[in-house]
C-alpha cells in the first residue's frame, strides 16, 4: 500500500530490429500471461500444500494481539489473527517470508522454511513503537538501523506494495509522487532528454545524486543535458533503465553522503534493494491511455526466484513497455509557406497584412490537399519501446562465504520529435525558392530522432567473515550508450541528393569500479560500536563517435578565389544559403570526437558509537585521488538522541562533499539547434572545456565542486499510530559546474569568437565553467497515521517539502572580455540553477483496505514555479494533481486494479505568448507536465 511504503519512508540500429524486438517480446509476454491466469500450474498442484500457524503478541507483556496482519511477502497469501492472537495460513512448500505488522507496532519477518503436506509453527513477538521502523541500510556501515533511529533522514519505500496501486509506471515516476524532495518531469523537444527524464533531490542537478544498487555505485547515463532543461549541463543516472518489479525496496538518503560513499552524494543517495523472493512468480499487466486519446501505455513484467543450496537464491525479472506518443501542440500564428516575395517572414503578426498572409497560406493548403493540422508541429511525450531484465543472485561457499552477482540490461528505443521545418525557412528547405514543386518535401517536415539506448551492468562480489570482521570484495562494471538516428530529415545544403534518413553519431560511458569493504561490530564497547573501513579503484571511460558525413557537413561551404579586391585571395564562402547537416539535430563531426578515461583512488573510515542506549554519535573520513585534477578529503559528523523511550528522537549531521566534473562536462562538444530569444532557429555550439573557443574566452580548467551541509531533525511517535519526522537543511556549493550562456554578446561579438563557430556552422557557443557558488536551505516534513476499525483499515499520510536555492556569487572568469561577462552566466542561466523546479511540494493520501478490496486517494501539490529568461519570465501557479486507484482481489492469486493519475486532467498555466512561440508551445513542462490525465488497469498476478 503506499501509505504504508510512506510509513517505511522517513517518513523510488536499424529499424527492423526495433520492430522485431519488441514483437517478440510482446508476443512472449503474452503466452505467459494467459498461461498464469488461464491454465493450472502443475508444479503446485503435484505437491500437497503446507501450511504455518502461530501466535503474534506484543514483545513487552506478552498480551496477544487481536487482528494483526500476517502476509506471504511477495504473494497474495495473508491473514490476520484473532482473539488469541492465533493464525493459520495455507502456503506453498519451500522457503518464504512471512512478515506480522500491527498497528503502532514494527513489523516483523522471519524466513522460515515448510515442507509438503506439514505444518510450521512460528512466534511473532512484535516491539511497540513507531511504524518508521522498517530496516535500511543505506547511510551506516554498522548495524542496519530503523529509518526512525538513524541519525540522518531517510526514506524506505516498499516498490512492491506501492507498484501494485500507483498509477505511475517507472521507478522516476514512483518517487516524483512519493517523496517530496524529489521532482521529475518528462521534457519535449530537448533532444536524447526526452528519453532520460532528469530528476533532482532537493532542486540540486541530477548529478549531484548519488544512485547505489544493493549498496555498490550506479554507473551514470552517457548523456549530459543541454537544452535549457531541468539539470542543464548534468548527466543523471537512468532509473527507468532498471524494471520496478526487480526492486524490493528503494532507500533515500535525504543527507550529504561523500564522506561515505564518495562523488556526487551533495545532494543525497537512493539505494535500490533488489527483490530476493523464491519459490513465487509475480507478475503484471498494465494498460492506459492519455484523456486526449493519445500516450497509450502497455507494460508486462515478471519475476520469479528459486533457491540454490541451503541459502543461496536466484530472482530474474523482465519487463517490456511500449509508451506511444502525445502532442500538445496547438494551433500557431507562424507562416507556413515562402512569402519573402510579399516581404512577409516568420509570423502573421509580423506581416503587413495579417489576415491576408494568412488567407495566402490557407489557399496553398487547399490546393495542395492539405489541412493546417498536417503542418503542426509535434510538441509532447515521446515514444519509447522498452525491454529489460535484472539478475539477482547468491551463492554458499565453503568457510561460510557467499558468491553474489546481480546486473541489468536494458535496450530503449525513443522516437522524438525536434522543431518542425515549414518551408517558409528556406535556409532549412532541400530546393532553391524557385523549385518549389519539387517532390522532397515540398510543404516542409517534422524531423524524428530515433535513438537506441542500450544500458547494462553486472556486479560480482565475495563477502565472508574472519576473525569477527566481515569483508566483501567486489567488481561493478556499467555501460550506457545512446545514439542518434535521424529519420524523416534532410541535409539542405545537399538539396534534392540529401538521404532522408541519416546516422548522427552516438556516445557511451562505462564505469567499472572495484571495492573492498571491511567493517566490525564490538558490542562490549560502551553501547556497542562499529568500524568500517575499505577502498576503491574507480575507472571512467568516455566516448564521442562521430555520424555519417551528411549528418554534419556543409556542402554549400566552397573554398573560393575572390578577385574583389586589389590582389586575389582564397576565402571560404557558403554559396548555396543553405543549412548543412542533418536537420534537428547536426551530428558529430570527426572532430568532435572522444575517447578519454580517467581513474580514481578513495580509502575511507566510517564509525558509528554508541555512548549510551539513548546517544548515538557518528564519523566518517574519505580520501580520494583522481588521475587528472587530484586530490580531495572530506568529513562527516551525526549524532542522534533518543527521549521518551524511543517516542522522540534528535538528530543532526554536518559534513563536507565533493562532485568530481564529469568527463562529459569536461569533453562533450557539439552543435545543436535551438530557438532563440528572437524565435529564431540557431544552431549552438557546445565546445569542450579544452577547445580552442574556451582558450580564447579564458574560461579555465574545472574543478571539483566542493560543498558543505548541515542537517537537523527530529522522529517522533506521539501515539502508537502516529509518525512525524521533521528535517531541515542547509546546502552551500562552490564552484558549481555550469552551462554557460551564448556568445558571442550579439551587441558586440568578439570577430575571433565569430570566426572559430563559422567554421563549424555554428552562431552561438556554450562552454562548461565553475560559475556559481550557490545555498540551499529547506525543510522536510512527513507524517503518517493509522486507524483500524470495524469497517477496514485506514492509512493516512501528510508530506511535504520546502526548497529555495539562491546564488551567493558568479564566478565570472577575471580574464573574460568585459563586453562578454553579461552573457556568462544570465538570467535564464541562473533560473535554471535557482528556480528549475517548485519551491513547495506536498503530498497527501489515504489508503483504505476491507477485505478484499483496497481504495487510494492521492493529491500532489506542486508549488509555484517561475520560468526564467527563455523571452520573458513567467509565473505559473500552484497545481493540484489527484490520483485515484480501486484495487479488488478476483482470486487469492490475482488483483484487479483500475484507477488515474491527475484524475481530474489537470494542465499547467499556459504560456504567455513570448514564451510560446506564437502558440506552438502552449504548455512548457513544468511542475506536473503537460500530458493531461492518464487512464490505467492492472491485473497482477501473484503464484
Amino acid at each position: 500500500m503506499l501509505t504504508r511504503a510512506l510509513k517505511s519512508a522517513s517518513s523510488t540500429v536499424a529499424s527492423s530490429t526495433v520492430a522485431s524486438f519488441p514483437l517478440r517480446l510482446w508476443q512472449l509476454g503474452g503466452l505467459v500471461l494467459c498461461g498464469l491466469v488461464g491454465l493450472p500450474a502443475p508444479s503446485v498442484q503435484a505437491q500437497a500444500p503446507a501450511a504455518v500457524e502461530g501466535q503474534v503478541v506484543d514483545a513487552q507483556s506478552g498480551d496477544p494481539l487481536t487482528g494483526a496482519n500476517l502476509k506471504v511477502i511477495g504473494a497474495q497469501r495473508g491473514t490476520t489473527t484473532d482473539a488469541e492472537g492465533r493464525f493459520e495460513l495455507s502456503v506453498p512448500p519451500g522457503r518464504l517470508t512471512l512478515r506480522a505488522s500491527f498497528v503502532g507496532y514494527a513489523s516483523l519477518r522471519k524466513e522460515i522454511e515448510v515442507e509438503a503436506g506439514e505444518t510450521t509453527t512460528v512466534r511473532f513477538q512484535l516491539q511497540p513503537g513507531s511504524t518508521l521502523d522498517n530496516v535500511v541500510v543505506v547511510g551506516t556501515r554498522g548495524q542496519a538501523r530503523s529509518a526512525l533511529r538513524s541519525a540522518a533522514p531517510v526514506d524506505a519505500i516498499q516498490v512492491n506494495e506501492l507498484a501494485a496501486e500507483s498509477p505511475q509506471t517507472g521507478l522516476n515516476q514512483l518517487l516524483n509522487y512519493t517523496v517530496p524532495s524529489f521532482q521529475v518531469n518528462r521534457q519535449s523537444s530537448a533532444d536524447a532528454t526526452e528519453f532520460s527524464d532528469p530528476a533532482t533531490m532537493r532542486s540540486l542537478p541530477p548529478d549531484q545524486l548519488l544512485v547505489l544498487v544493493n549498496g555498490k555505485r550506479r554507473h551514470k547515463s552517457s548523456l549530459v543535458n543541454t537544452l535549457e532543461t531541468v539539470g542543464q549541463g548534468a548527466a543523471g543516472t537512468d532509473l527507468n533503465a532498471i524494471p520496478d518489479a526487480a526492486v524490493q525496496q528503494i532507500e533515500v538518503l535525504r543527507n550529504g553522503a561523500s564522506a561515505q560513499y564518495g562523488s556526487d552524494a551533495i545532494a543525497g543517495v537512493i539505494n535500490l534493494q533488489m527483490r530476493e523472493a523464491t519459490n513465487q512468480l509475480v507478475a503484471d499487466v498494465t494498460t492506459g491511455v492519455r484523456n486526449e486519446g493519445d500516450g497509450e501505455v502497455v507494460k508486462i513484467s515478471a519475476s520469479y526466484g528459486f533457491g540454490i543450496g541451503e541459502d543461496g537464491f536466484v530472482n530474474v525479472t523482465g519487463m517490456f513497455q511500449d509508451r506511444a506518443r502525445t502532442n500538445r501542440a496547438d494551433g500557431n500564428e507562424l507562416i507556413i509557406f515562402d512569402q519573402s516575395d510579399r516581404g512577409n517572414f516568420f509570423a502573421y503578426p509580423f506581416a503587413d497584412d495579417p489576415e491576408q498572409a494568412r488567407q495566402i497560406d490557407n489557399q496553398i493548403l487547399q490546393r495542395r490537399g492539405l489541412e493546417r493540422d498536417d503542418v503542426y508541429y509535434r510538441i509532447g511525450q515521446s515514444a519509447i519501446q522498452q525491454g529489460a531484465v535484472f539478475l539477482n543472485s547468491e551463492f554458499d561457499l565453503q568457510e561460510g562465504a557467499t558468491l553474489y552477482a546481480f546486473g541489468s540490461l536494458s535496450y530503449k528505443n525513443g522516437i522524438g520529435a525536434p522543431f518542425r521545418r515549414r518551408p517558409s525557412a528556406r535556409a532549412s528547405m532541400p530546393f532553391r525558392a524557385s523549385t518549389q514543386d519539387t517532390t522532397l518535401f515540398k510543404n516542409g517536415f517534422q524531423p524524428e530522432m530515433n535513438s537506441d539506448v542500450i544500458d547494462q551492468s553486472l556486479t560480482l562480489g565475495v563477502k565472508g567473515t574472519i576473525g569477527g570482521w566481515q569483508w566483501d570484495l567486489s567488481n561493478s562494471f556499467g555501460r550506457n550508450s545512446l545514439d542518434y538516428q535521424m529519420d524523416n530529415t534532410v541535409n539542405a545544403s545537399l538539396l534534392q541528393a540529401s538521404p532522408t534518413s541519416i546516422y548522427a553519431g552516438k556516445h557511451a560511458l562505462s564505469q567499472n569500479v572495484a571495492s573492498l569493504d571491511v567493517s566490525r561490530f564490538f558490542d562490549d564497547a560502551l553501547a556497542g560500536a562499529s568500524v568500517a573501513f575499505g577502498g576503491a579503484y574507480r575507472i571512467d571511460h568516455y566516448q564521442i563517435f562521430a555520424g555519417e558525413e551528411a549528418s554534419y557537413r556543409d556542402y554549400g561551404r566552397a573554398t573560393l578565389i575572390d578577385n574583389s579586391g586589389s590582389e586575389p585571395e582564397v576565402v571560404t564562402r557558403d554559396t548555396l544559403g543553405k543549412e548543412g547537416g542533418s536537420q534537428g539535430f547536426v551530428g558529430f563531426r570527426p572532430e568532435n570526437e572522444v575517447d578519454r578515461t580517467r581513474s580514481n583512488v578513495a580509502a575511507y573510515l566510517d564509525t558509528e558509537i554508541n555512548l549510551t542506549e539513548q546517544l548515538l554519535v557518528t564519523a566518517a573520513g574519505r580520501f580520494e585521488n583522481y588521475s587528472d585534477f587530484g586530490s580531495t578529503f572530506n568529513g562527516r559528523l551525526a549524532a542522534r538522541l533518543g527521549l521518551l523511550d524511543g517516542r522522540l528522537n534528535l538528530r543532526g549531521s554536518a559534513s563536507t562533499g565533493f562532485r568530481a566534473p564529469s568527463l562529459h562536462q569536461i569533453y562533450f562538444n557539439q552543435v545543436e539547434t535551438d530557438i532563440n530569444s528572437e524565435g529564431e532557429l540557431v544552431n549552438v555550439g557546445i565546445f569542450s572545456n579544452d577547445s580552442e573557443v574556451a582558450r580564447v574566452l579564458d574560461i579555465p580548467d574545472l574543478e571539483e565542486e566542493r560543498s558543505r551541509s548541515v542537517n537537523v531533525g527530529l522522529t517522533a511517535s506521539p501515539t502508537e499510530s502516529l509518525d512525524l519526522t521533521i528535517d531541515a537543511y542547509g546546502i552551500r556549493i562552490d564552484d558549481r559546474v555550469v552551462l554557460t550562456g551564448e556568445f558571442p554578446d550579439p551587441d558586440s561579438p568578439d570577430p575571433e569568437v565569430v570566426d572559430l563557430l563559422s567554421q563549424v556552422g555554428a552562431q552561438n557557443a556554450q562552454l562548461f565553467a565553475n560559475g556559481a557558488d550557490t545555498e540551499t536551505i529547506g525543510l522536510d516534513v512527513v507524517a503518517t497515521y493509522q486507524h483500524r476499525t470495524d469497517f477496514g483499515d485506514v492509512e493516512l499520510s501528510a508530506s511535504g517539502n520546502y526548497n529555495d536555492t539562491d546564488i551567493r556569487s558568479i564566478n565570472i572568469p577575471g580574464e573574460l572580455d568585459e563586453d562578454q561577462r553579461n552573457v556568462f552566466l544570465g538570467r535564464q542561466q541562473q533560473g535554471l540553477i535557482t528556480e528549475s523546479n517548485p519551491r513547495t511540494k506536498v503530498n497527501l493520501s489515504a489508503d483504505y483496505e476491507t477485505g478484499p478490496f483496497s481504495l487510494l486517494l492521492r493529491t500532489v501539490r506542486f508549488g509555484e514555479y517561475t520560468r526564467a529568461g527563455f523571452a520573458k519570465d513567467q509565473v505559473h501557479s500552484p497545481e493540484w494533481v489527484v490520483d485515484a486507484t480501486a484495487s479488488y482481489d478476483v482470486m487469492d492469486a490475482a488483483t484487479l486494479s483500475v484507477g488515474a493519475n491527475n484524475l481530474f486532467n489537470n494542465y499547467p498555466d499556459q504560456q504567455v505568448d513570448d514564451n510560446s512561440f506564437f502558440g506552438v508551445f502552449d504548455y512548457a513542462p513544468v511542475q506536473q507536465g503537460f500530458n493531461g490525465a492518464f487512464y490505467f488497469a492492472r491485473l497482477s498476478v501473484q503464484l
